[in-house]
């Protein structure tokens, strides 16, 4: 088992967070708890809120950590497929490999009257943020806040189709079946908005 010595608050930090992440992929957000992360990573309880002020700071931290990520995934994709169907699917596949952590982002909520972290709201908005380059390359002709609310209402829909398959057993053909979706989507979405006058 560690000493407190061994590490600065920092290096704790990360270990917490990563020991966290990985008992939420593997296990789902239920099974988050403290004194199961202090095991993991053989520090004390104390130690944990030592560097976050208590659970909800900790899982805040993972959600932005899990944007971050989404952000990440969707940029590189985005190298290789700069359509809004392409970011759709991505999205898609990020949520599929991150279960435990995806679904965590909608299953948490701060208690009422909490203030979300401003931190945490910047990270929210760089899917949509994305979606709305996307979407504005392709039409020039609504106005911007007209975009930012069709690449809401798009990424909501995507992260609809995400939810239910999660909820499903992921089978192969359920996963083909929600890409489906995903891309039946996009076109009728894409092609109903070109169609609509400013």
């Amino acid at each position: 088992m560690a000493r407190r010595s061994e590490h600065s608050q920092v290096e704790i930090k990360q270990m917490v967070l990563e020991a966290a992440e990985d008992i939420v992929q593997e296990y789902g957000y239920t099974a988050l708890k403290v004194r199961k992360i202090a095991a993991d990573i053989g520090y004390t309880v104390g130690s944990i809120y030592m560097v976050f002020a208590n659970m909800n700071d900790l899982i805040m931290h993972i959600k932005v950590r899990t944007w971050q990520k989404l952000d990440q995934y969707l940029q590189a994709r985005l190298k290789t497929t700069g359509t809004v169907q392409g970011i759709a699917l991505a999205y898609l596949d990020f949520a599929v490999a991150n279960e435990g952590l995806w679904r965590m982002l909608f299953e948490h909520q701060l208690p009422l009257g909490e203030p979300v972290p401003e931190g945490y709201l910047q990270e929210n908005q760089r899917t949509f943020e994305l979606m709305y380059d996307l979407i504005r390359q392709l039409d020039l002709r609504h106005t911007d806040d007209q975009v930012q609310m069709a690449a809401q209402v798009l990424i909501k829909s995507v992260q609809g189709i995400a939810m239910q398959l999660l909820m499903q057993n992921q089978t192969s053909e359920n996963i083909t079946v929600a890409k489906a979706e995903i891309i039946l989507l996009v076109d009728c979405f894409l092609g109903g908005w070109g169609n609509q006058a400013k």
